[in-house]
C-alpha cells in the first residue's frame, strides 16, 4: 500500500503540473505564511464582508490588527486588491514584501490594485450520480456560454484516481466539454452505482452474519464442539464472514482517504505556482478520513495556506431530508439491540467488532464536518444543506477579486516547527473576516506539504548545536535503474532503547510516538525531496521491555535529478522532545542509457526471504527473492567468517558485457585483488552482483572494499569502508 500511494502521489502531481499553462505564470512565489531563510515576512490575504455578505472595499491599514499566538504584530505591508476601483496596476502582486520590523508602516492610503483574471480549480470528489448531476449543472449555469471566460478554470475529478479533465484555461468551449464529460462519465468509482450496491450488499451480509452468529451461539449451549455443521461452528463461520466484510470496508475507506488527500495536495501545489489568491471549489458529499489517513489531512490545509489557496467546499448532496445524526443514531441503536449490548475487540462474542466500531466512529461525524474544517482553515467557505449552489460560485468569484493582502514580520523568530495561530481583526464592528488560521514555523519547507508530526523534527534542524540525543545511522544509496536513473534508496536505523515507551493509564498497554524524517537540499538550499514516517506504537505492557530492545529500520526510495545534495536526517521522540540529527552529502551522477552505469557498493547486514506474492520487481535491494539490509557502518566480527557485499551494474548497449575486479585496500595499499564472474543482464537490463569476502586471513582493522567495472573504454569504481573486529 505504501509504495502504491507513493507512485499515485508522484503521478497525480506530475499530471496536474504539466497541465498548468497560464499566461503570466511566474516561478513559485514565496511560500506565503511560512518562514524561510532570509525572509521573515508573513503574508495573509483577508476577505472582509458586511452584514449583507457584500465585500467591504474602503478599509485602510489602520483598520486592521494582526495577532500571532495572541501577540499583536506590526503590519509592514498593506495591499488592497479590489474589483471596480482604479489603482496603479492591473494585476494582483505576486507577493508584497513586508517591511522589516521597526520600520515605518505602509501608508494607509495605499492605492488599490485592480485584480486580473482569477484562477479556480473545480474539483468533483466521489459523487453519486445525483450529486454529480447537481454539481455539474450548477457549474455549467455559473460559467455560462461565453467563448472566453473572465477567470482561468481547470476541471478535475477525484474518485479511484485523480483525473484532470481540462487544463487551466479561459476557453469556455473547452471547459463546457470537460463538464459534459464529467456529467456523462461512466467510470467506476467509490460512489458509482455498482460500488454503492456492493457496499449495501456487504453491509447486509455483515448484519446477517452477526445475527446468525448471535443466534447460533445462543442455540449451541455449553459443551458444543464448535465443529462446522454445529451451531457453534456456524457461529464462528458467521463471525469470520462479518470480520472479513468489515475489514474490506476499512481498507476501502483508507484507500479513498489516501486518494482524496494526495489529489488535493497535488492540485494545491500546482496552484501555488501562480501569484496572488487562488481558489479550489470542491464538490463532495463528504470527506471520510479514517484514523490511518487523519494525520495527512492537516498537510492538505498546510499546503493550501502556504500556496495562498482558499478551498470552498460544496455539499453536492444538496438539501438533506433526514438528519445524518438521526441516521447514525438509528444504526447504533439497531446494531446494539441485535447484539444485546455485546462488544468485542477480537471479533468474538458480539456483533460489534473493532472494524465495525471504527466505521461507526467515522459515521458519528456528519459527512460535511471535514468539508467545513477544510474551508474554515484555508480562508474559504463551506456551503451545505441547500439545492441552490449558485451563491457558492458567486462568493468564490467575489473573494478572488476583493481582498486585502496584509504582511507582517513575526516578533517570534524561532523556527521551532510549532504552529503559529494567526488572528486578523478589523476595528469596524459588524464585519465578518475570512483568513487562514496560521502556519508552521518551519524554515525552508519546500513544496511538499508539512504534516503536523514533521514540524518538531524540522524544528530540531534549527537548534544550535543540532541535537544528538541518541544513536542514529543513516545512509543514501545510488541505483541508476532503467527509467529511474536518479533512484536514491534511503535507509535510517535507530535503536528503540533510548526512545520513550510510556505505560498507558489503563495499566495494560504502552505507547510510543516518534518520527523519522529525511530531506535533500539542492545547491540553492531548496528542498528537493522530503520523506518521513510517523510511528505510533501500542502494545501489551508485558512486552514493553522487549519493545525497548528492538530496532526501527526506515526505508524509502527517492528520485533526484543529477546534482549534489545535502541530506538531513532527523529522528524525533515526541514524549521527551529529544531528537538526533545527521548530515551527509549525496552526489547523483549524470547517466546515459547507452553507457555503463553502476550502483553503490553495499555491505550486507542481513537478508530476509520475501514471499513471492510480496516481491516487487523494481526493488533495488531484492536479490533472488531475498531482501538485503545494508550495513550502515557497524563493524564486522571475524567470527562471522565472511563479509557479504552487493552492487548492481547496468551495461551499455554497445560492445560485450562488463568485467569486474574486486580490490581490498588498507591505508591506501592493495591487500588483495581478484576478478568476479559476471552473469548476463536480467530482463530489466540489470546485473546483480552478490559476493562474499573471507575474513579468516584478515587482521582486525579498517579496510576499503572497492568494485571496479569496465566495459569498452568505460570504467566505474565504487567503494565502501569495512571495519573488522575480533
Amino acid at each position: 500500500m505504501r509504495h502504491s500511494r507513493a507512485r499515485l502521489s508522484a503521478l497525480t502531481a506530475l499530471v496536474v503540473a504539466v497541465m498548468l499553462a497560464l499566461p503570466g505564470a511566474q516561478e513559485p512565489q514565496r511560500a506565503v505564511g511560512t518562514l524561510k531563510e532570509g525572509v521573515t515576512a508573513v503574508l495573509v490575504d483577508v476577505v472582509v464582508r458586511d452584514r449583507r455578505g457584500q465585500p467591504v472595499k474602503d478599509l485602510t491599514q489602520a483598520d486592521f490588527e494582526v495577532l500571532e499566538d495572541g501577540v499583536p504584530q506590526t503590519i509592514g505591508s498593506f495591499t488592497p486588491i479590489l474589483e471596480g476601483l482604479l489603482g496603479s496596476g492591473t494585476r494582483a502582486p505576486a507577493a508584497a514584501p513586508a517591511a522589516p520590523a521597526g520600520t515605518a508602516a505602509a501608508s494607509a492610503s495605499t492605492p488599490a490594485i485592480v485584480p486580473g483574471p482569477g484562477v479556480t480549480a473545480i474539483v468533483f470528489h466521489g459523487l453519486s450520480p445525483e450529486g454529480r448531476k447537481r454539481a455539474v449543472e450548477s457549474a455549467q449555469t455559473y460559467l455560462g456560454q461565453k467563448e472566453e471566460m473572465s477567470n482561468f478554470v481547470g476541471i478535475f475529478g477525484i474518485d479511484l484516481s485523480l483525473v484532470p479533465l481540462v487544463p487551466f484555461t479561459r476557453n469556455g468551449y473547452a471547459v463546457r466539454q470537460a463538464l459534459n464529460r464529467m456529467a456523462t462519465g461512466g467510470s467506476a468509482g467509490f460512489n458509482a452505482p455498482e460500488m454503492q450496491q456492493q457496499r449495501t450488499n456487504a453491509e447486509n451480509a455483515a448484519s446477517s452474519a452477526s445475527a446468525a452468529a448471535n443466534n447460533a451461539t445462543a442455540a449451541a449451549g455449553a459443551g458444543n464442539s464448535g465443529n462446522v455443521g454445529t451451531a457453534a461452528g456456524d457461529a464462528k463461520l458467521a463471525q469470520m464472514e462479518a470480520s472479513m466484510v468489515s475489514g474490506f470496508q476499512a481498507m476501502e475507506r483508507n484507500q479513498s482517504g489516501y486518494i482524496a488527500t494526495d489529489a488535493l495536495i497535488a492540485i494545491v501545489r500546482t496552484l501555488g505556482r501562480v501569484p496572488g489568491r487562488k481558489s479550489v471549489v470542491l464538490f463532495s458529499e463528504g470527506l471520510e478520513i479514517p484514523t490511518d489517513v487523519a494525520r495527512l489531512f492537516s498537510g492538505v490545509m498546510d499546503a493550501a495556506n502556504r500556496a495562498n489557496v482558499s478551498i470552498y467546499t460544496i455539499d453536492a448532496a444538496g438539501l438533506r431530508a433526514q438528519s445524518e445524526q438521526q441516521k447514525v443514531r438509528d444504526l447504533v441503536v439497531g446494531a446494539g439491540g441485535a447484539s444485546e449490548g455485546g462488544y468485542s475487540a477480537d471479533g468474538g462474542g458480539g456483533s460489534y467488532t473493532r472494524g465495525i466500531l471504527e466505521a461507526n466512529e467515522n459515521a458519528l461525524r456528519d459527512p460535511t464536518t471535514l468539508l467545513r474544517q477544510l474551508a474554515l482553515e484555508t480562508g474559504g467557505q463551506a456551503f451545505n444543506n441547500t439545492n441552490n449552489l449558485k451563491p457558492a460560485f458567486e462568493r468564490v468569484d467575489s473573494d478572488l477579486h476583493n481582498y486585502y493582502m496584509v504582511g507582517y514580520t513575526p516578533i517570534n523568530t524561532a523556527f521551532d516547527g510549532k504552529f503559529r495561530a494567526i488572528q486578523v481583526k478589523v476595528k469596524r464592528s459588524g464585519l465578518t473576516i475570512a483568513a487562514r488560521k496560521g502556519y508552521f514555523a518551519v524554515r525552508n519547507p519546500g513544496t511538499s506539504p508539512v504534516n503536523e508530526w514533521e514540524t518538531p523534527a524540522l524544528g530540531a534542524l534549527e537548534q544550535k548545536p543540532v541535537p544528538n540525543a541518541f544513536p542514529v545511522r543513516a545512509g543514501a544509496l545510488l541505483f541508476p535503474e532503467r527509467g529511474r536513473p536518479g533512484l536514491v534508496p534511503v535507509v535510517v536505523e535507530v535503536k528503540t532503547e533510548p526512545l520513550t515507551f510510556q505505560p498507558d493509564k489503563d495499566g495494560k498497554t504502552y505507547t510510543s510516538d516518534f518520527t523519522v524524517l529525511v530531506r535533500f537540499l539542492d545547491g540553492n538550499k531548496q528542498v528537493a525531496r522530503k520523506v518521513s514516517e510517523h510511528y505510533q506504537i501500542r502494545g501489551d505492557i508485558a512486552q514493553i521491555d522487549r519493545a525497548k530492545q528492538g530496532e526501527v529500520v526506515f526505508y524509502r526510495e527517492s528520485e533526484l535529478p543529477a546534482g549534489v545534495y545535502s541530506m538531513e536526517t532527523v529522528v524525533h521522540d515526541a514524549p521527551s522532545g529529544k531528537s538526533s540529527v545527521r548530515f551527509a552529502t549525496v552526489e547523483v551522477p549524470r547517466t546515459e542509457d547507452n553507457k555503463l552505469r553502476m550502483s553503490s557498493l553495499v555491505l550486507v547486514r542481513r537478508g530476509e526471504n520475501v514471499p513471492e506474492k510480496d516481491r516487487r520487481a523494481d526493488n533495488p535491494l531484492l536479490v533472488n527473492g531475498v531482501a538485503l539490509s545494508p550495513n550502515l557502518g557497524d563493524p564486522v566480527s571475524k567470527a562471522s567468517k565472511e563479509a557479504t557485499f552487493y552492487f548492481a551494474m547496468y551495461p551499455g548497449k554497445e560492445g560485450s558485457g562488463p568485467n569486474v575486479v574486486i580490490e581490498l585496500l588498507q591505508n591506501g595499499k592493495p591487500v588483495a585483488q581478484l576478478p568476479m564472474p559476471v552473469p548476463p543482464a536480467d530482463a530489466n537490463g540489470r546485473i546483480q552482483q552478490l559476493g562474499r569476502l573471507p575474513l579468516d586471513q584478515l587482521s582486525p582493522g579498517t579496510y576499503e572494499l572497492r568494485a571496479i567495472a569496465k566495459q569498452g573504454d568505460q570504467q566505474i569504481a565504487r567503494s565502501t569502508m569495512l571495519r573488522i573486529v575480533e
